[in-house]
């Protein structure tokens, strides 16, 4: 964990904000920006082109709906000698966005009239083997039809098949559905030389893709994209149930077919229906992941301008650390969560004393300082008096209000946060010694 040697600064004072220099080995990523790079010449770029650098390679297939469910039913060995799917679906992504009987009968409907849909598309993540990245809900759906777990309603020009399970269609219905495709567009392996690349590939062709309109996420697209063992720590963390109480999230969220207006990306407000939206764009999930990426803020000048390209550069390598390194993740942001959750409870994200709604721009310095050494070693101190440390950042959120409101997220404006929030923590320290 972070260690902080700075001396304990009393309110008013201006102490050296939390160093994030200590980082535990292995964690250090580098945040280089490309932009300070000099411009390729004319030549430059027509060789790179021609050599096919950064460019896609496809290719197309069109799959029998009659065999979907056997095709995602399939198992292939992996290199370990385990089974898994030959077709890989997520399945956080599905618990979190399932469609509605009615929306997957729009489907099967437009498929009996032939109506034209939009193609799949695949990612060779290696030899004949596949990840969805676009039409899981498509080929869910299908999958769903043919194992007859759904009855069709909500139909506009088939009205008469409403109340029927794929097995109960009329034969000749049941035939013309059977001999219908669904197309696929497969990027291939050899699209990209390394992991890396590959994974900022996929994130490119994901979201240029046409998802029906619905605007993803942005912790919905990297969940989609960067799979992998930091990727899964943060769907794990994220249904702490102390960490959604503080966020008001449900503890049993039930996901709907719409996914709301996208988030003001610093401030969530109205807690319940604010959480549950929260939920269903896995900005939840997003959360976590900034905790472990605030860590080395100071190593990313753009501050929260560039929040998603900090955190999409930050997972990609993260994804690599060591499973020692993710074990004192876990332990690190249980740890803090836990800590906050008893000291202020509810309020922990909160601008204590001046608003109910928890908000980024508090949470980031707040689980910063509160993991970092200066305070990790005297939280037991902090607890014990727990008034002081709330009347401590109230008095600071309110000398400090404008810092904490609004979208101040440049750089210097992180680092004044968290200058502020380690000095409320180092004043109540100093009282709690003399009290």
């Amino acid at each position: 964990m972070t260690k902080g040697n700075q001396k304990k600064p009393a309110v008013g004072s201006t102490p050296q904000h939390v160093s994030s220099s200590h980082l535990l080995t292995g964690e250090k990523v580098s945040f280089a920006d490309d932009a300070t790079k000099p411009k390729a010449s004319d030549e430059e770029l027509n060789s790179r082109y021609a050599k096919g650098e950064i460019r896609i390679v496809t290719e197309q297939a069109r799959y029998p709906l009659a065999g979907i469910l056997g095709m995602l039913k399939e198992e292939v060995e992996s290199d370990g000698g385990k089974k898994e799917p030959r077709y890989k679906l997520d399945p956080e992504y599905q618990r979190r966005h399932r469609w509605s009987a009615e929306r997957k009968s729009r489907l099967i409907e437009s498929f009996l009239m032939n109506v034209p849909v939009p193609p799949v598309f695949l990612y060779e993540r290696d030899l004949a083997r596949f990840e969805v990245m676009d039409g899981r809900q498509r080929l869910t759906a299908l999958s769903d039809f043919y194992a007859n777990k759904f009855e069709l309603t909500g139909l506009q020009y088939w009205s008469d098949l409403e109340g029927r399970k794929y097995s109960q269609l009329p034969s000749k219905v049941r035939d013309g559905i059977d001999r219908r495709y669904i197309s696929s567009i497969i990027l291939l392996k050899e699209t990209a030389a390394s992991e890396e690349q590959a994974a900022m590939l996929k994130k490119m062709v994901f979201e240029r893709l046409n998802s029906g309109g619905v605007k993803l996420g942005s912790q919905e697209t990297r969940n989609a994209v960067y799979s992998g063992p930091l990727n899964k720590l943060c769907l794990d963390l994220s249904e702490s149930e102390m960490f959604r109480r503080m966020w008001g999230i449900p503890l049993e969220p039930a996901p709907e077919e719409k996914n709301a207006d996208e988030e003001s990306e610093e401030t969530v407000d109205e807690p319940t229906v604010a959480g549950t939206r929260m939920f269903e764009k896995m900005e939840d999930v997003e959360l976590v992941l900034r905790f472990f990426a605030y860590r080395q803020i100071d190593e990313f000048k753009a501050g929260l301008n560039k929040i998603s390209e900090f955190l999409d550069l930050f997972i990609v390598r993260g994804n690599n650390f060591s499973a020692s390194l993710l074990a004192n993740y876990r332990t690190m942001f249980e740890s803090t969560v836990s800590f906050l959750w008893n000291a202020l409870e509810g309020d922990a994200f909160t601008v204590i004393g001046h608003s109910k709604r928890p908000t980024k721009i508090v949470y980031d310095p707040l689980m910063y300082v509160a993991n970092s050494g200066g305070v990790v070693p005297h939280r037991a101190k902090l607890l014990a008096k727990k008034d002081i440390l709330r009347s401590e950042l109230e008095a600071m959120y309110k000398a400090n209000h404008a810092l904490f409101s609004g979208r101040r997220t440049n750089f210097k404006d992180t680092q004044d946060r968290n200058r502020c929030v380690a000095e409320a923590f180092a004043a109540a320290l100093a009282k709690t010694k003399k009290s």
